[in-house]
C-alpha cells in the first residue's frame, strides 16, 4: 500500500504520527487483505486544522481517500480533537470498505444465480430437499 500523509496548518509530532499509524493504517491493511489485486491501493491522508484563527468548535479535520484500482473510497471527519477525528475517520473508512466488499460479493452471487437459471435442468433431474424423495431413473 502506498501511503501519503499531508498536513495543513498543523505540525505532526512523532506521537501524533504513531497514533495515526496505529489507529488508521494497521486496521486498514488488515481489512484490505482480501481485495488487494494486481494494483497496490493508494491512501491519501490529509490531517490539519480547518482554519488558523478559530479556536473553538470543530477545528481539526482528517480526510482519507483510498484508491483501489478504479474505485475511490473517501471519508472525512471534523472534531474538536485531532485524535477523536482519527477515531471517527477509522469507523467511516471501515464502513466504506465493508460496503465495497459487500457490493462485489453481491455481484458475484447475482451472476451465479443468473448462470444457474440459464442451465434449464430437466425437472426430473433435480434434487429435492426437506424430506422429499428424488426421482431416479424411472
Amino acid at each position: 500500500m502506498r501511503i501519503t500523509i499531508r498536513k495543513k496548518n498543523l505540525e505532526i509530532t512523532p506521537a501524533l504520527q504513531s497514533y495515526i499509524e496505529s489507529k488508521l493504517l494497521k486496521p486498514l491493511k488488515r481489512s484490505l487483505k482480501g481485495i488487494i489485486g494486481s494494483e497496490l491501493p493508494i491512501l491519501d491522508l490529509e490531517v490539519g486544522r480547518s482554519t488558523r484563527h478559530h479556536h473553538k468548535g470543530k477545528v481539526y479535520r482528517v480526510a482519507a481517500s483510498l484508491i483501489i484500482g478504479k474505485i475511490n473510497l473517501r471519508a472525512e471527519e471534523e472534531s474538536e480533537d485531532i485524535r477523536s477525528a482519527c477515531d471517527l475517520l477509522e469507523e467511516d473508512l471501515e464502513r466504506e470498505i465493508l460496503k465495497f466488499k459487500g457490493g462485489s460479493r453481491a455481484k458475484t452471487l447475482r451472476l451465479a444465480r443468473a448462470a444457474k437459471k440459464e442451465l434449464h435442468l430437466d425437472p426430473l433431474a433435480r434434487f429435492y430437499r426437506k424430506g422429499r424423495m428424488r426421482e431416479e431413473g424411472s
